[in-house]
């Protein structure tokens, strides 16, 4: 197999139950023009690497946690000191490469300066990209301007999707102006439609590798269509596009043939529009009659029944869902679409379908009052027999380049941590579905 021009690659940490899908996305593009790319996944490398050293015990499980802060700062040196055979080897397979580039999340942006730092001095000419939600949050924290750090190490900087820019980086193609230094920075250029989108096959990095190894995660659209203003999600991409139904089909076939069961949809929305999102189920009906499959969805007044049971006949069998709050004060200045009522007879709709699902919470919201978290408490209370779970309860965390006060987070806003305790006490008491893992799991554990 000819080796590529370029290394896509994702350090640790990372949530390793599955592959990383952006840059496996990137890969499939680049090759649909001609350009061969390579996949490297160290965080799974290194994710299997930990669950066979005896000396670290709880190290392959603390990678799982949520908001790790220790790990996060220190997940490079204690690989170095464990594995450095290992690491001195996947160093020198990303330098027979021209050109790296690496997918960059908050949990995993230290190690990723830290690893480039270590190419750049013993390659000075390799070309490095970055990627990835931590690009995008820096360059809303910062203006659009970035920190010299990051400007002197990376030779392309790409805000939101990737596939495009990448490809006109490689191509030579400079379709945006450069800032004053040698990089250059892609600020949300991207695909126009995902009609042409090739969906991944998940070549080269080893499936079987994964502990989730008989599921894929699968991407019906981008962007969302609602414009919650806490969230950073929807920043990632400028406005909302999903792909034709019969693409998305061809890639369940291909993996259904390859023996996967499960597909997790990765959408923010999956039923950001009805009328693809019911194409989507009466193909999968017609094709498969049913296959596993989980999602995100909104909550929806305008969602006939109809749809609810051919989600359910089509193998739906979970569902997350961003409630958030069950005060309607605070779900307005949320923006979040809907109200308490709303929600009722969304999850009613769910229930009488037959489907399985589990509702997020945000404690401490900016202007929640105690009696707005009253409110949202007694609803969920109130809703016990709809709510089949709680999925996550965290305080609220604020995220560069959305619309809230900065000073409501929860680190500098303890009140909003005294209630989501409260809130994690009462659906205990009332004997909810929950996993402990997911309460609070967005504050950084140090």
């Amino acid at each position: 197999m000819t080796k590529g021009i370029l290394l896509l690659s994702i350090l640790p940490p990372f949530w390793p139950k599955m592959p990383p899908l952006g840059i496996l996305y990137l890969k499939e593009y680049l090759n649909s023009k001609g350009v061969t790319a390579d996949i490297l996944d160290l965080n799974n490398f290194f994710y299997n690497l930990a669950g066979m050293n005896n000396h670290s015990p709880l190290l392959q499980k603390s990678w799982t946690v949520s908001c790790n802060t220790f790990l996060e700062k220190n997940v490079l040196s204690i690989i170095k000191t464990n594995f450095p055979g290992d690491f001195n080897d996947c160093v020198n397979k990303i330098l027979e490469y021209d050109m790296a580039g690496f997918s960059c999340f908050k949990s995993n942006y230290k190690t990723t300066i830290e690893v480039i730092k270590i190419l750049k001095s013993r390659k000075s000419g390799i070309k490095i990209v970055l990627g990835g939600p931590e690009i995008a949050r820096q360059y809303f924290k910062t203006d659009g301007k970035f920190n010299d750090e990051i400007l002197n190490l990376a030779d392309l900087l790409i805000a939101g999707e990737g596939e495009k820019p990448l490809y006109d980086f490689i191509a030579g193609v400079n379709n945006h102006p450069p800032l004053p230094t040698r990089n250059n920075v892609s600020k949300f250029i991207q695909l126009e439609d995902l009609k042409c989108l090739p969906f991944p096959r998940f070549n080269g990095i080893g499936l079987k590798s994964y502990p989730k190894n008989n599921a894929v995660p699968v991407l019906f659209s981008r962007g969302c269509a609602r414009k919650c203003n806490f969230c950073s999600e929807r920043l990632l991409y400028k406005g909302f596009r999903s792909r034709p139904v019969g693409n998305v089909i061809n890639e369940i076939k291909f993996h259904s043939q390859n023996g996967i069961k499960y597909f997790v949809f990765f959408d923010s929305m999956l039923n950001a529009d009805l009328k693809k999102f019911e194409g989507l189920l009466d193909a999968v009906i017609s094709n498969f009659g049913n296959i596993l499959w989980e999602a995100q969805i909104a909550v929806r007044n305008d969602m006939d029944m109809r749809i609810f049971e051919k989600m359910k006949k089509s193998g739906c069998y979970n569902l997350f869902i961003g409630l958030e709050s069950g005060s309607d004060k605070t779900l307005k200045n949320m923006n979040k679409g809907f109200t308490s009522k709303g929600a009722e007879e969304f999850f009613r709709k769910l229930k009488e379908a037959g489907l399985f699902f589990g509702i997020s919470l945000i404690t401490g919201y900016p202007g929640e009052t105690e009696e707005d978290f009253k409110e949202s408490l007694d609803f969920v209370i109130k809703n016990k027999n709809l709510i089949p779970k709680i999925e996550q309860i965290n305080p609220f965390t604020y995220y560069d380049g959305t619309n809230t006060d900065k000073k409501a987070d929860y680190k500098l806003n303890k009140e909003s941590m005294r209630r989501m305790e409260i809130f994690v006490e009462e659906i205990k008491k009332h004997n909810f579905k929950y996993i402990n893992a997911f309460l609070g799991n967005l504050v950084e554990k140090i």
